[in-house]
């Protein structure tokens, strides 16, 4: 299943995905989300009559042109890679085998960025990203906060513990796999289940994108609760505490030392963090943490303003229209 709105990169993603070599029958699903440029059009004239490749055009956010293009199929297991992202070659078998064997009921594989990205936010952003992997790839099961660029499910696992939802504005994903571990269900970290994906190129992309997930932890916040989500808020907590006693500061000039002081403590324990994952550009993280903690409250803050602070229950389970037919056809894959 691919979502795309505004991105002829889709293009590519399809090709890649098109070529992957695998023993079972697959379809490439493309779910155009309201685009206004070209790539409705390039879509139809490179894939319009491809037996494999099905386009819709679906309406509202990502989530719901997600959960509506995957609902209309009856595969069994469920495919999501970004329109912006290109598979590697034994991407797909390597991501859907745990699903196929019944080893697991979701799986992810690791995001790697572009060779092409030569900007030092891409660099940064890159290492960061495959730092995280290494964490991943050695722990027995897999975390719920993995990104959904590039993941599988069972469709079971899906009508069990509720689909994307529609009312987050972003980390659909964390909240989503925060309820697959809920209902007890196992993920997997794949490795070599590998996808080439755009990272953030500039400052600006970078920051907008941690204000970005940070609204949907703050949406997390009203769902779960602060002793849950309480990791969302370490790096932005930090960063407010230093504003406010530079802000404290211009009346008592202690405070203004005491933000100094913890400005080099934030920035010594951002490059530890950064050396103990082998980061191999671990100093840079002194320097673009703080500007993610930062962007960080501008999305709480935004959060605040546009969902209140009224508790928001967990999404009902969603049950697939196709029932359970889709248990008897195991080899389907979308």
């Amino acid at each position: 299943m691919i979502t795309v709105r505004n991105d002829p990169w889709v293009l590519d993603c399809i090709a890649a995905v098109l070529e992957q070599e695998v023993p079972f029958h697959f379809e490439v699903h493309v779910a155009d989300n309201s685009s206004d440029d070209q790539t409705p059009e390039l879509l139809r004239t490179a894939y319009g009559r491809h037996p494999r490749v099905h386009l819709s055009k679906t309406v509202g956010n990502l989530s719901q042109s997600w959960n509506a293009a995957a609902q209309a199929t009856k595969a069994t297991i469920l495919v999501r890679v970004d329109a912006d992202a290109i598979p590697v070659p034994g991407w797909l078998m390597a991501l859907t085998r745990p699903l196929i064997e019944r080893r697991s009921d979701w799986s992810a594989g690791p995001a790697g960025g572009a060779k092409s990205q030569a900007s030092l936010v891409a660099r940064y952003f890159e290492a960061r990203t495959e730092a995280y992997s290494r964490r991943l790839a050695s722990e027995p099961e897999l975390r719920d906060a993995v990104p959904s660029w590039n993941v599988a499910y069972q469709r079971s696992a899906l009508d069990l513990a509720g689909w994307y939802d529609p009312w987050q504005a972003s980390s659909v994903d964390w909240d989503l796999h925060k309820r697959l571990r809920r209902a007890g269900l196992k993920g997997m970290f794949v490795p070599d289940a590998r996808v080439l994906h755009r990272h953030p190129a500039t400052i600006r992309e970078l920051a907008r994108r941690e204000a970005w997930y940070r609204t949907g932890h703050y949406q997390m916040f009203l769902k779960y609760g602060l002793r849950e989500m309480i990791p969302a808020l370490v790096v932005p907590g930090a960063y407010a505490l230093v504003i406010l006693l530079a802000l404290l500061g211009i009346a008592w000039p202690v405070f203004w030392w005491l933000g100094l002081i913890l400005v080099v403590a934030l920035s010594v324990k951002h490059m530890i963090e950064g050396l103990r994952e082998q980061d191999p550009l671990w100093p840079l993280r002194a320097v673009f943490r703080p500007l993610e903690g930062v962007a960080g409250l501008f999305g709480f803050a935004r959060g605040l303003f546009r969902y209140g602070i009224r508790r928001r229950p967990l999404p009902s389970r969603i049950t697939s229209p196709f029932g359970d037919e889709k248990r008897n056809d195991r080899r389907r894959t979308s």
